[in-house]
C-alpha cells in the first residue's frame, strides 16, 4: 500500500493512500474468518479500520508524528474497486518555553484564629447524627432498628425484608402507613404491619397490591442534642479524641492542614500562570474542540444527575449551545497550554514516573476504590497513570524553582 504524506498546515498533516481491491478482499476474507462473520457489510467496514488503523500506525513510526485528537478518516471506493483512504490528523503543537524558574513566587503564611476553631467545631457537632437507646414506647421522630419480612399473598417477594434496619418514624422513607403503626412498638416487640403499595408504584407486581409486613424490633432510639462538652465528644468515638479541648486541638490543625494545602495550591496556579505566560504555544483549534466537547460532557452527566436536561439549562442560561461552547473556550486554551508546557519542562528536565511511584499510585487507588490493585490495573493503565505522576512531579519541580 503506497502512501503520500503531506502537510497543508503547521498543524495538520494528511496521509493518503489506495488499497488494492485484491488486497482488500484479503483482508476482508481474514475479518470474516476471526471473526466467523457472514456479515458482508460489517466485514467491509472492519476491513476499511483494519486498513486505515494500519496507515496511521506506520505514518506515526515512520514520521514520528505526535497526534493531538483523533484521526478524521474518509474512505473512497474507487470505480476499478481499489480504496482511497485520506486521514487527516491534528498535531501536538511546538512548545517554545520561556522563563519556567526563578520567579520567586511568595506562598501566603496561614494562620487559624480561635474563633475560627470554635466555629468549625460547632458546625462539626450540629452535624452529627447520634442516637441513644431508651426503654419506652416508639415516638414520632425516634430511631427504631428492625427486622421485617414482607408478604404478598403469604409468599415473600423480592426486595421485601432486611434485619437490622436503622428506620426514623416520621421519615417517610417506607411506603404510606408502614411507619405510623410503628408508633408505640417497643425492644423486643413484634408486630403486623398491614399496608398496600401505592397504584403507581415503579414494580408492576405490587402497584396497588395489599402486603403484610412481619417486623421484629431490636431498639428504640431517640436522637441525641449536640451538645460542645466531653460528654458527646466522647460519644462521637474519635480516636485519641475525649474532650472538648482534645477535640478543638485537632480541629485546628485539620483546618491548618488545609489552608496549608490551599496556599500551596495558590501559589502552584500563580506560578503556573507566569510559566504559561512566558511560552510560546499555538493550540490548533481542533484540540479546542476536543476540550470543549469535554467540559460540555462533565457540565451534561452532572446535570443528568440533578434531573435536568442540557436544554433547559440552556435556557435558564438565556443562551445557546454555540454561544457557550465558544464561553468555554478561553479556559479550553489555557487548560491545554498548561497541559502542553508541563510535558515539554517534564521533557526538558528528565522528569519521569519510576515504577515504584506507579505502584503506589496503584496502591494509594486500591485504598479508595476498595478494590486490589491487581485488578484496577485490568481497568486503568500504566499508560494513564503514568502522565498523572509526571504532571505532579512537574508541578512540584515548579513549585521548588519559583518559590520566594
Amino acid at each position: 500500500m503506497d502512501k503520500k504524506i503531506n502537510k497543508p498546515n503547521k498543524d495538520t498533516v494528511l496521509i493518503e493512500a489506495v488499497v488494492a481491491k485484491a488486497d482488500l478482499d484479503e483482508v476482508i476474507k481474514n475479518v470474516a474468518e476471526s471473526q466467523k462473520s457472514e456479515d458482508e457489510a460489517a466485514n467491509l467496514e472492519s476491513a476499511k479500520q483494519f486498513e486505515a488503523m494500519q496507515l496511521i500506525q506506520e505514518a506515526i513510526i515512520e514520521e514520528g508524528l505526535k497526534l493531538a485528537t483523533q484521526p478524521e478518516i474518509e474512505f473512497k471506493e474507487e470505480k476499478d474497486g481499489d480504496l482511497r483512504i485520506t486521514v487527516a490528523c491534528t498535531l501536538v503543537p511546538d512548545v517554545n518555553l520561556g522563563k519556567y524558574t526563578g520567579f520567586e513566587v511568595l506562598k501566603e503564611e496561614v494562620s487559624v484564629s480561635d474563633e475560627e476553631v470554635l466555629e468549625y467545631v460547632n458546625q462539626q457537632i450540629q452535624s452529627q447524627d447520634m442516637w441513644e437507646d431508651v426503654d419506652r414506647p416508639a415516638q414520632d421522630g425516634d430511631q427504631v432498628i428492625i427486622d421485617f419480612i414482607g408478604v404478598k399473598d403469604g409468599v415473600p417477594f423480592d426486595g421485601g425484608s432486611a434485619e437490622n434496619y436503622p428506620l426514623i418514624l416520621g421519615s417517610h422513607s417506607f411506603i404510606p402507613g408502614f411507619e405510623e403503626q410503628l408508633i408505640g412498638i417497643q425492644k423486643g416487640e413484634q408486630k403486623e404491619i398491614n399496608v398496600s403499595f401505592p397504584e403507581d408504584y415503579f414494580e408492576a407486581s405490587l402497584a396497588g397490591a395489599p402486603v403484610v409486613f412481619q417486623v421484629t424490633c431490636h431498639a428504640v432510639k431517640e436522637k441525641i442534642a449536640p451538645q460542645l462538652d466531653d460528654a458527646f465528644i466522647e460519644k462521637l468515638g474519635l480516636e485519641n479524641v475525649k474532650t472538648v479541648e482534645e477535640f478543638k486541638a485537632t480541629s485546628k490543625e485539620h483546618m491548618r492542614e488545609i489552608k496549608e494545602q490551599e496556599a500551596k495550591n495558590k501559589q502552584a496556579i500563580e506560578i503556573l500562570d507566569k510559566v504559561v505566560a512566558d511560552a510560546q504555544v499555538e493550540v490548533p483549534q481542533k484540540m479546542i474542540d476536543q476540550q470543549v466537547d469535554q467540559q460540555l460532557n462533565e457540565l451534561k452527566g452532572q446535570l443528568q444527575q440533578y434531573g435536568m436536561q442540557f436544554d433547559q439549562y440552556m435556557q435558564m442560561a438565556q443562551t445557546t449551545e454555540e454561544e457557550f461552547r465558544k464561553q468555554l473556550e478561553p479556559q479550553a486554551v489555557t487548560q491545554i497550554k498548561q497541559a502542553l508546557i508541563l510535558i515539554a519542562i517534564a521533557e526538558k528536565e528528565k522528569i519521569e514516573a519510576t515504577q515504584e511511584e506507579i505502584a503506589q499510585e496503584y496502591e494509594l487507588m486500591s485504598n479508595l476504590y476498595h478494590m486490589p490493585a491487581e485488578q484496577l490495573q485490568m481497568f486503568i493503565s500504566d499508560d494513564v497513570i503514568r502522565p498523572q505522576i509526571v504532571q505532579r512531579k512537574t508541578l512540584d519541580f515548579l513549585t521548588k524553582n519559583n518559590s520566594k
